[in-house]
């Protein structure tokens, strides 16, 4: 009986520790369900928030581009006005605009007179083209209405070949003709195709089980994914959007290409993106720790319930840190994990050609793949800076005592980048051996301080370089004054209280604008111009001595050849002193032997022009 009483509390047992194996295998699946909805949920969110910056960053790289090209077309045409400015006989000269054009890096090349008819040019089968003659020509009509334009259009194909150019076209500087040049943007044209939607979110890495789907908001068809499926549209696949809000993320389960999916969506501005993760594929992500964890019931009820806790938080903590460090991820251009001592490298956040290097480079270790990425990325000037900074294998040393170390570098596509090494685990000796590599765009910032500088050393009214500079500049030619074709040019504008009395002050500025530009048409080829203040001018010159009675008779007939709209003549008295000619006389004693040379010429012009100095400045 006794036996028989065992044996049942034993079968009592066996089927207690059954059942409750049952349950707790039951829950298990229960939570484990759960949480792989809510991680689809919030990796849909990543997914989508990640999407939605890449092609947020694709269109402003394109956009970026496309602007830093029209300037830099511009540039040439101005180039090219200023070549034929100097030598007008040589519009009629073909084979040579071709080869100043090779030169130059331009395609075609046309003279447009003042009623916008091309009269000159690379292609003479245009000649008489006017821009009344059609849409894409006439893009440029409104600079025969307003002749301080400057325009560059953007990509279009050439109306008569089909290729794609870029034209950019300017006025010459007496605003009497139209210089053109076209130009076929190869490298915007390589980046566009590179960053073609579909290309763009195809290659976007991702699970097995995850698809991403980029549609037209208006039509709804897709127009990219990393499936490679495109034209359906996604109502025809199961994946509804127009009830949704705009920029907001909604959830739901649904059938998506005959599978049941968590779909993530969100309408943008354009777009619509749609994130689906198969639960099938979720189940097969879950079905070793499932399995793993019937085991470990079957062995001891006590022991699944720890193990579960373990692995409830366990997975919580994940998500968190995972979270935690995407958010981190999306302040950076990009961001690394970097393991010293094991030369590995962990990508959180890069940029589309950052990826390809590290998909390439997958059996590379950390110093290869930073070596490579940095010759991707990094311009030229700044690559050896670059390279000795990321140098790993003296890292550590440089971090010791250190939370971070910090470089500002120039890239090839984004401008200046802030590039940081951060410390994160050190060894016994206080050496780093992991740390966060972390890259931030600068650019702006550079730039604004770049153009704070700028206008610091710039004379408001006459764009020339102001008394600040002068005195920078004056003092580094002290340091090293060996140069023999130093020449010193002090310069007073003639008249110019008379011209504030009896004209106003707007024809003084008037006056003193053209000054100026005489000066610097004449000069900056040479050094630099300098206002020191009121109609007072220095500049510093590097001059042979052969070339100076050029300079002085191309200055003189810049002078004559001056007319403003309220001032009708332009005179400007100056002295120069050369190195050559004192080879022994100091800075100061230069600066004031041309002052003495300038206001005896200031003399004569008086003078000659029998004028009462005394009413004069």
């Amino acid at each position: 009986m006794k036996i028989e009483i065992k044996q049942s509390k034993l079968r009592k047992i066996y089927i207690f520790i059954i059942v409750i194996s049952f349950l707790l295998t039951f829950i298990t699946y229960l939570v484990m369900v759960y949480n792989n909805q809510v991680n689809a949920r919030n990796t849909g969110t990543l997914w989508i928030n990640q999407t939605n910056t890449v092609l947020e960053n694709n269109d402003k790289e394109a956009l970026t581009f496309m602007e830093s090209l029209k300037d830099e077309y511009l540039i040439r045409a101005r180039m090219v006005s200023y070549m034929f400015n100097k030598q007008p006989e040589l519009e009629s000269d073909i084979e040579l605009m071709k080869k100043v054009c090779s030169q130059l890096s331009i395609d075609e090349l046309y003279f447009f007179n003042e009623s916008g008819v091309i009269y000159s040019g690379t292609n003479p089968e245009y000649f008489g083209i006017s821009l009344y003659d059609g849409e894409q020509i006439g893009y440029f009509k409104p600079m025969l209405d307003d002749k301080s334009l400057v325009m560059c259009q953007d990509v279009e194909p050439n109306t008569a070949e089909g290729k794609e150019m870029m034209y950019a076209m300017v006025w010459n500087y007496d605003r009497t003709k139209m210089i053109q040049v076209g130009i076929e943007p190869k490298r915007l044209l390589n980046l566009m195709k590179k960053n073609e939607l579909s290309v763009v979110v195809s290659n976007m890495p991702v699970d097995r089980n995850v698809n991403i789907y980029v549609a037209d908001i208006n039509s709804g068809n897709i127009i990219g994914s990393t499936n490679g499926k495109t034209g359906n549209t996604l109502q025809s696949i199961g994946i509804l959007y127009s009830f949704l809000d705009k920029d907001k993320i909604h959830h739901s389960n649904k059938v998506v290409d005959g599978k049941m999916s968590v779909v993530s969506v969100m309408k943008h501005d354009k777009y619509v993106i749609g994130v689906v993760q198969t639960i099938e594929g979720m189940r097969e992500k879950s079905a070793i720790p499932m399995l793993i964890i019937v085991i470990c019931i079957a062995v001891s009820a006590i022991l699944i319930l720890l193990v579960t806790r373990k692995l409830f938080f366990a997975k919580r903590d994940q998500i968190e840190q995972y979270n935690l460090l995407k958010s981190m991820s999306e302040i950076y251009y990009s961001m690394h994990l970097v393991d010293i001592e094991k030369n590995t490298i962990v990508t959180y956040s890069a940029q589309n050609h950052v990826k390809a290097i590290n998909d390439k480079n997958g059996t590379l270790n950390a110093s290869e793949t930073v070596k490579e990425i940095m010759h991707a990325t990094m311009s030229n000037e700044y690559l050896e800076e670059g390279l000795k900074f990321c140098d790993l294998s003296t890292l550590a040393m440089r971090l010791k005592g250190k939370k971070g170390i910090y470089k500002e570098l120039l890239g090839k596509n984004v401008g200046w980048i802030r590039m940081a090494f951060i410390t994160i685990n050190t060894d016994e000796e206080g050496l780093a051996t992991k740390v966060i590599c972390t890259t931030q765009i600068i650019d702006n910032e550079k730039r604004k301080e770049e153009r704070l500088v700028r206008e610091s050393i710039t004379d408001q009214l006459t764009h020339c370089f102001n008394r600040r500079a002068y005195e920078i500049d004056i003092n580094g030619v002290k340091e090293d004054f060996s140069n023999m074709n130093f020449v010193l040019v002090s310069m007073d504008v003639n008249g110019l209280k008379t011209v504030n009395d009896s004209l106003g002050h707007l024809a003084g500025d008037e006056l003193l604008l053209g000054a100026a530009d005489c000066m610097r048409n004449c000069f900056s080829s040479y050094g630099r111009v300098y206002r020191l203040g009121g109609d007072e001018f220095m500049a510093i010159l590097y001059v042979e001595e052969n070339m100076l009675d050029k300079i002085k008779a191309d200055f003189e007939a810049s002078l004559s050849e001056w007319s403003g709209d309220l001032v009708d003549n332009l005179s400007v008295s100056y002295g120069y002193v050369t190195k050559r000619e004192f080879p022994d006389m100091s800075i100061a004693e230069m600066e004031e032997l041309a002052d003495k040379r300038m206001y005896k010429a200031k003399e004569e012009y008086y003078k000659q022009s029998d004028t009462d100095r005394r009413k004069q400045v």
